[in-house]
């Protein structure tokens, strides 16, 4: 794992910082709370204040329940992510806070979610590792935590 991280950000050095307003990412997360464990993610955020790094963001994430029957929460939220410090121009350190809708098949509820995350740089791509907590009305599981990775590009 620390050999991936570092190939990740030598290449990333190699490769530069390009700016950003808009970015938008995909990806796979383990919830090890859940059954299966492969839980995943969506987001798209907006550059709202460049001078301190804050961005706002909608995500979604779709977390399984059950395996048989098979049973995902699919939670929705919007929010704000603030960059703590950007190292050698390449990686950006955030916290993302996001709050929105939980649901079920008919179950309809609240849910919210934070954490840390590094946004490596790659051109304009862009790849988010990212460990978070959500915490649902509908799930009952108390707070969940999410690992992952996200991979999408800026424009």
């Amino acid at each position: 794992m620390r050999l991936a991280c570092l190939l990740i950000l030598s290449v990333a050095l190699a490769l530069g910082q390009t700016p950003v307003n808009n970015l938008a990412m995909v990806g796979v997360s383990a919830n090890p709370g859940a059954t299966p464990i492969v839980a995943g993610t969506g987001l798209w955020a907006r550059l709202v204040k460049a001078d301190t790094g804050t961005y706002a963001f909608a995500v979604v994430d779709a977390l399984p329940t059950s395996v048989q029957p098979f049973v995902v929460t699919t939670q929705v939220g919007t929010g704000i992510a603030q960059r703590l410090v950007t190292i050698n121009g390449v990686v950006d350190l955030v916290i993302p806070t996001a709050a929105g809708i939980s649901w079920t098949g008919t179950n309809v509820g609240w849910a919210w979610s934070s954490g840390g995350a590094a946004v490596v740089h790659w051109g304009r791509f862009r790849i988010l590792p990212n460990v978070r907590f959500v915490k649902s009305s509908v799930s009952g599981a108390g707070y969940q935590v999410i690992a992952g990775a996200l991979f999408g590009w800026g424009w």
